[in-house]
């Protein structure tokens, strides 16, 4: 069992673990910590039950540095102890080459700027209501569509020639009106057209877990919407920053993105 912790002397070792034992950058994990009450990875609380909970390991994460600490709560107080995770990199491509309109190649303006900090507020605050919820999903997820990938999560990209970020999603190819369905259970938390990400829909499966489709050329579901696995919420577009029609499936837990292939492999 895998478990570096540290505590105060006077207080009971408890035993922590995750897997898998040394997790990628941006990976989803699962913690056990027996008779755990919350807790607390990368800055997003954790969610017991039976002892065991799911997290994220941020893409950003170098090693076992303090944004991959668990620090774990036992009977209402935090017993005070660290446990330090390693991370192994994730191996993607480094220099995606992305051509998009020129309006994405240019610095925003005040106004645009604007335009986009207001969206990411209502991004965060979506991320951060993920942690409200329930689990609300019985069934494994499944991928939204099962076309082939066109790019995968965690690759440098340059668009326009310019470097921009890690992707932070899976780019899957379809055709414009192709459908889209949920990945699971879930409740819509935000649909709207953004500068980036184009006509976009948001939703929670509790837990702290959160899906994103990009780029759709039609959102079918509402904020506050319960869909269903497999229901459809929407079609495949060319909204947004694209080099052309696909989706960008994307996963987050509360706010830190990990690989969405890795909720298709939870029980």
């Amino acid at each position: 069992m895998t478990s570096l912790v540290f505590l105060a002397a006077s207080l009971l070792l408890q035993d922590i673990s995750w897997r898998p034992a040394t997790p990628h950058q941006g990976s989803l994990i699962v913690v056990s910590a027996p008779g755990a009450l919350t807790g607390e990875v990368a800055g997003e609380p954790l969610h017991f039950k039976d002892g065991k909970a799911l997290a994220a390991v941020p893409l950003d994460a170098t090693d076992s540095t303090s944004v991959a600490t668990l620090a774990i709560r036992w009977d209402g107080a935090v017993v005070g102890n660290t446990a330090y995770m390693p991370v192994a990199p994730r191996k993607a491509p480094v220099n995606e080459q992305v051509r998009a309109a020129e309006r994405f190649t240019p610095p925003p303006d005040s106004a645009l700027l604007a335009r986009i900090d207001a969206e990411r507020t209502l991004m965060r605050d979506a991320a951060r209501r993920a942690h409200e919820l329930p689990r609300l999903w019985k069934l494994p997820f499944m991928r939204p569509r099962t076309a082939r990938i066109t790019s995968v999560f965690g690759s440098g990209r340059q668009v326009n020639g310019v470097w921009r970020s890690r992707h932070v999603g899976l780019d899957i190819a379809g055709p414009k009106g192709a459908p889209v369905r949920a990945a699971n259970r879930g409740i819509v938390a935000l649909v709207g057209e953004f500068f980036y990400g184009g006509i976009s829909v948001f939703v929670h499966h509790g837990d702290g877990i959160m899906t994103v489709y990009y780029h759709l050329s039609r959102a079918l579901v509402a904020a506050g919407d319960t869909v269903e696995r497999g229901q459809l919420i929407g079609r495949v577009g060319a909204t947004g920053r694209v080099t052309g029609p696909h989706l960008h499936w994307g996963a987050q837990y509360g706010s830190v993105a990990f690989n969405p292939t890795d909720l298709l492999k939870l029980p």
